[in-house]
């Protein structure tokens, strides 16, 4: 083998850190926009704010599983998309933050998240679960993660009824870190599907959810273009130099269709405050 071989997927690595994917979030781009240099501070702080929400809401774990938990030995792993419309939003005639923030200043009006999940049942109607994905056309990804208990389980006709604490980030980007925790209520049933219940294993789950979401933010960028487009640093803090986290409430409902293990799911949400949602996913429940 040619010693330059060896070297290529080096290199290749080297210059794709420095290169900027066409859907990456740009935050030093703010400062400029249609070639002309921004100097409303109030203006692009506004746009800032928004952005972290609406990154925020794009990173959270979705309300995307049904109340009923997996059980003790339960086991399930999907594949599914999330797409999530950021530009299904009245900006009044301004350039959205997105645009404001992209390589090109033009970006997607949505973003698409390809993503995978595992879920392990635990005792006492418990679980546990992760998913990674990655933002479409950019070199930035999402992981999260999360705990879920069954607070009503299988008494019917009461619902189910199951509370979920989790956590994600957005990776991948040098100039911004985002996260949010999740902390929410699904309600829903499961029901058999077709004319000999206890013979027919098709199951359909429906359910709603509502959740807040406190949305973390820092930006890694040089004090003059932080103080040019006003990011304030959304943390908990003692002090007096951070901003609270953003608090943002979101309503969510969804169904899956199970057969013989098989499970597709379908699901949607919107935070009034920032953008709708749309996630799917196809897996398998052991």
């Amino acid at each position: 083998m040619r010693p330059w071989l060896l070297l290529a997927p080096a290199l290749l690595l080297a210059s794709s850190a420095h290169a900027k994917w066409p859907e990456d979030v740009v935050l030093s781009g703010m400062t400029e926009h249609d070639g002309e240099v921004i100097l409303d501070e109030e203006l692009l702080g506004d746009s800032y704010r928004t952005l972290v929400q609406e990154m925020g809401t794009l990173v959270a774990n979705k309300p995307m599983l049904p109340a009923e938990t997996l059980g003790t030995h339960g086991f399930a792993f999907d594949a599914g998309a999330q797409f999530v419309m950021t530009e299904a939003v009245d900006r009044k005639g301004e350039p959205s933050p997105w645009d404001r923030a992209h390589v090109e200043e033009d970006a997607t009006p949505y973003h698409l998240v390809p993503t995978f999940t595992v879920r392990k049942g635990l005792p006492l109607s418990t679980e546990v679960g992760m998913t990674a994905g990655w933002i479409g056309g950019s070199s930035q990804g999402v992981l999260s993660g999360y705990g879920r208990v069954a607070v009503f389980e299988g008494y019917k006709p009461i619902p189910d009824v199951t509370l979920q604490l989790g956590y994600a980030g957005l990776v991948g980007n040098d100039e911004l870190d985002v996260s949010t925790l999740d902390l929410g209520v699904t309600l829903g049933s499961t029901y058999p599907v077709g004319r000999l219940p206890g013979v027919n294993n098709g199951q359909i789950s429906p359910w709603l959810n509502f959740t807040t979401m406190r949305v973390s933010a820092n930006a890694v960028l040089d004090e003059e273009t932080s103080e040019a487009i006003g990011a304030i640093r959304f943390q908990r803090s003692e002090t007096e130099e951070f901003a609270a986290p953003l608090v943002l409430p979101r309503f969510g409902f969804g169904t899956q269709f199970t057969s013989g293990g098989v499970h597709l799911r379908i699901s949607a949400s919107w935070a009034p405050a920032t953008v709708p949602e749309v996630s799917t996913g196809l897996g398998y429940t052991f």
